[in-house]
């Protein structure tokens, strides 16, 4: 059952704030040891331990948003499936908490995780003109629960209660005070890369980090457009 992995979520510090209901999906709300960080957890299937998820996908999707007035964005998240047919597709974000929640004195917005029920499972890749949706699958080195990964998401997020990347580069500029500080640096692509340490083997991480290059650069000699991929564009 859950409580065991409820518990050592925790054991890491995590303070339980409520259980909720928003996007149609039922979650553990906690903020971080020592700031108001968000990691949600969706309450998930009742077989924590039992479903088996064997192969995670690797999805990148950006673009321009004409509705903010043409701001580039991109975000990579990770996806767990199951072989079985009742196995819940899980879905792993990290995100900026919002810059209207930054505390003050912050150099960075605080970050929020979610493991969350996939929606949409993002079985090809597209591309057009104004945006991208990329999406690579590989084979996890064993069987996963979703214990597992609720609490591999949480041990890694630990180290991570800041979002750091910013159009102003504050993490380079600031370096010494970020230093001081003891701030990691971390954004969606980080993150997904130290998850995918612990879950697929050195060859397929590889493999599939670097077909996420080829694709950025082909879609960056692609035109104009193409620069929508970058890593200074906004995170989503």
């Amino acid at each position: 059952d859950d409580a065991g992995h409820l518990a050592r979520i925790a054991g890491r510090g995590f303070r339980y704030q409520y259980d909720a209901w928003y996007d149609g999906q039922d979650w553990f709300a906690y903020d971080f040891p020592a700031t108001p960080s968000k990691l949600y957890i969706f309450k998930g299937p009742s077989r924590w331990a039992a479903d088996l998820y064997t192969r995670v996908r690797v999805v990148d999707r950006g673009g321009i948003d004409r509705w903010q007035g043409g701001v580039e964005y991109w975000h990579s998240k990770l996806l767990f499936l199951g072989d079985a047919p009742d196995c819940v597709p899980v879905e792993v974000n990290f995100a900026s908490y919002g810059r209207r929640h930054r505390g003050e004195g912050e150099l960075f917005d605080f970050s929020q995780v979610e493991v969350r029920r996939a929606v949409e499972l993002f079985e090809t890749s597209h591309e057009e003109e104004e945006w991208y949706s990329f999406s690579r699958t590989a084979e996890t080195k064993a069987p996963l629960s979703y214990g597992f990964i609720v609490d591999a998401v949480s041990g890694i997020a630990l180290d991570y209660p800041y979002f750091t990347w910013d159009e102003a580069d504050t993490f380079q500029k600031l370096a010494e005070e970020v230093r001081a500080r003891g701030i990691q640096e971390c954004h969606c692509r980080i993150f997904v890369d130290r998850l995918l340490a612990l879950v697929v083997g050195d060859g397929a991480r590889a493999e599939l980090l670097q077909r996420a290059i080829d694709e950025r650069w082909r879609s960056a000699a692609a035109g104009p457009a193409g620069s929508r991929s970058s890593p200074e564009a906004p995170a989503g």
